[in-house]
């Protein structure tokens, strides 16, 4: 896909796709899929690629990563003053909801695999699916949970985090990344010393 930057925006992480603000109908025409990583292969290359915690993705001036979480519990905040209103294009469709645009915020509270801090991590989940549940489900919003296999112990979950533009000390939950569970034979990455993945 194309992609630009933000130049208002310093994080090196920062992409997005060209003409994201003003083609909006048209942004899946500008994705081409090459391939597909091999399903067996997945769990072996995000186990790689975790970091110990949120605090030493931020320690190192990043704004992305994937963190494994111990999960205390999750719940919902309620946002009162959140846009009822949905605009439309000039077209008459639709445009997508941003976040402010629901009333409940999914939000999850939890520690990393190698936490570097006394307390619990407390953060918004951000995830697409997440709020499309909620637009089209309002009145089953606690089937979220189920639907991204938290609790599920046939799942292994993993966080992707980053950063707010505005906030860089501030992190979210990007997406939750979860996989079936199955035996790991190797790294294709070695992983940082100071991960604990004796709960795996």
């Amino acid at each position: 896909m194309p992609v630009e930057r933000n130049p208002r925006d310093p994080r090196w992480e920062s992409w997005k796709i060209q003409g994201s603000r003003s083609e909006w109908e048209r942004l899946s025409e500008k994705v081409e899929v090459l391939g597909e990583y091999p399903k067996k292969e997945r769990l072996r290359l995000i186990m790689s690629l975790v970091d110990p915690c949120v605090e030493a993705i931020r320690e190192e001036g990043r704004s992305l990563g994937i963190v494994k979480p111990i999960i205390k519990h999750f719940y919902f905040s309620e946002k009162e003053d959140y846009d009822v209103l949905q605009q439309m294009t000039l077209l008459g469709y639709p445009l997508p909801k941003t976040r402010n645009g629901y009333p409940l915020h999914p939000r999850i509270v939890y520690r990393c695999s190698g936490c570097r801090i006394k307390d619990y991590h407390d953060q918004q989940i951000l995830e697409w699916g997440f709020y499309e549940w909620l637009r089209k489900n309002p009145d089953k919003p606690e089937q979220v949970w189920e639907n991204a296999k938290i609790l599920d112990p046939d799942y292994v979950k993993f966080f992707l985090v980053g950063n707010l533009y505005k906030y860089p000390n501030r992190f979210i939950v990007i997406s939750v990344l979860r996989l079936k569970k199955e035996p790991i034979t190797g790294w294709l990455i070695q992983p940082k010393k100071d991960h604990s993945f004796s709960h795996f």
